[in-house]
């Protein structure tokens, strides 16, 4: 059994943000080279690049989650909470391009991130949540699932809130 660092796997996983925000791909080797390490260590880290990628993108994607509640948090009315929460996502699906496409159309490759979708939603859900609260708007138990859905669509685009607010508008009146 391989010898396991800590801060081997942390150097993995920094290095692999940096060339993903960088170049917007990467390779084991290349994450692997800029650790000074074979590529062959880090797999004893990471499976597979995909596990490695959504490493990356869970660690931004606390931030995310905290940036859609306090973001929300400024809002003056419901629907400009939820054009926030949705902006919050979208400046984290934009960040990890190629790979969100990956999740949204339900490829193989990327199938850690979608067995996760559940988790996904329900972090969402939780923003749309405090939205509904804040503003007293009562519903279905299902709601901030639902708007959780919607908000989620909508971030794969920049104009993806415009595309959905008069559906919004509906639901939250």
């Amino acid at each position: 059994m391989p010898k396991i660092i800590p801060e081997l796997r942390e150097s993995f996983v920094r290095a692999a943000k940096e060339r993903l925000m960088r170049d917007h791909d990467l390779t084991i080797r290349q994450v692997a080279g800029d650790c000074h390490a074979a590529a062959g260590t880090l797999y004893n880290y990471f499976p597979s690049k995909e596990a490695l990628l959504f490493e990356v993108m869970m660690g931004d994607w606390q931030d995310c989650c905290a940036h859609m509640r306090a973001d929300a948090l400024g809002a003056d009315d419901p629907l400009e909470a939820i054009r926030r929460t949705t902006a919050a996502l979208y400046g984290f699906t934009s960040r990890y391009a190629p790979m969100w496409r990956n999740y949204a159309s339900a490829k193989d490759s990327m199938g850690a991130l979608h067995a996760r979708h559940h988790q996904i939603i329900a972090d969402i859900s939780a923003a749309a949540g405090d939205t509904l609260e804040r503003f007293s708007i009562s519903g279905d138990t299902y709601l901030p699932e639902i708007l959780a859905e919607l908000i989620l669509y909508a971030s794969r685009t920049e104009d993806g809130f415009d595309r959905i607010a008069g559906v919004l508008s509906r639901i939250l009146s």
